[in-house]
């Protein structure tokens, strides 16, 4: 029997690029554990747009464009919302009925989401950065946190990232990701900067920590992000600003490390080393 190809009409961005939907379900994977990657497989006439900078490799016949997206104010805009200044678009150029691949990574151990932004609303709003590659025709805006102290407290600023328009979106976020359904007038409070994402009707805003022990020795500081619903929201475990902060702070002042490490450790003793190469040329 002869087999039936359908490709969905072409689509166009909102700067101007045209090409076929991708069948995420298909032509995607996930791979790894705490540290994942993702791999597209592209089909003629499709395309994937990335962050620049994070591709892994591409097989032959996967073609890149990076460009502004836009323009000079659609690139600033990007870079007010966590991602790079230029953004990356993959396509094929083989021939039908063959497919190119491309895997992207991330900058910091995480796990990887796929989301279809139409199923919540046609809006998510992200941490900065948050977004590892989408759809050609999802649109990337800034969402401005409502109130003051929202953006000086809560943890992301006061510029969020808005992902709006048609298709998938794959996002990033450090250590697990977990999701939590909150209903009407239903609240979540938040450890700052533990916030990946949130569907529309989700309000943002922050209150103060309540106990001047809890203050002063709680360890989550004077406010917590407040997440009311109804909505879906998305956490993080191990954002990467907590990471980096328990490094520094263990980085003695004056340099030098902070305990001691044993010189050689990882490969053997230095008294041990003629033997130990031998021992490898060997097998």
């Amino acid at each position: 029997s002869q087999r039936r190809c359908f490709s969905p009409p072409a689509k166009t961005s909102r700067d101007g690029v045209v090409g076929h939907p991708i069948d995420f379900d298909v032509n995607s994977k996930i791979e790894g554990n705490e540290s994942q990657i993702v791999t597209i497989a592209l089909e003629p006439g499709q395309v994937l747009r990335a962050e620049s900078g994070a591709m892994m490799y591409m097989t032959d016949g996967v073609i890149m464009n990076t460009t502004t997206g836009g323009g000079l104010s659609d690139g600033f805009k990007r870079m007010m919302t966590g991602q790079n200044f230029f953004i990356s678009d993959y396509t094929y150029e083989g021939s039908p009925g063959t497919k190119g691949y491309v895997a992207l990574g991330t900058d910091f151990p995480s796990k990887i989401i796929r989301l279809n932004v139409e199923d919540y609303g046609g809006k998510l709003v992200c941490q900065k950065g948050a977004l590892l590659c989408c759809s050609h025709t999802i649109n990337i805006e800034m969402e401005f946190t409502r109130t003051m102290t929202g953006g000086f407290f809560g943890g992301e600023g006061f510029i969020l990232q808005s992902l709006t328009g048609e298709g998938d979106v794959f996002l990033k976020a450090g250590g697990t990701l977990i999701r939590r359904d909150i209903e009407p007038g239903e609240q979540l409070r938040i450890s700052s900067g533990c916030l990946v994402g949130f569907s529309e009707g989700v309000e943002y805003d922050v209150q103060m920590v309540k106990g001047f022990q809890n203050v002063i020795a709680g360890g989550e500081g004077l406010f917590m992000t407040t997440l009311t619903g109804p909505g879906v929201v998305w956490l993080s475990g191990m954002p990467p600003e907590r990471m980096i902060s328990e490094i520094a702070r263990r980085v003695p002042s004056g340099g030098g490390v902070a305990f001691g490490v044993p010189i050689g450790g990882g490969g053997g003793g230095g008294g041990n080393g003629g033997e130990s190469g031998g021992d490898s040329s060997q097998q």
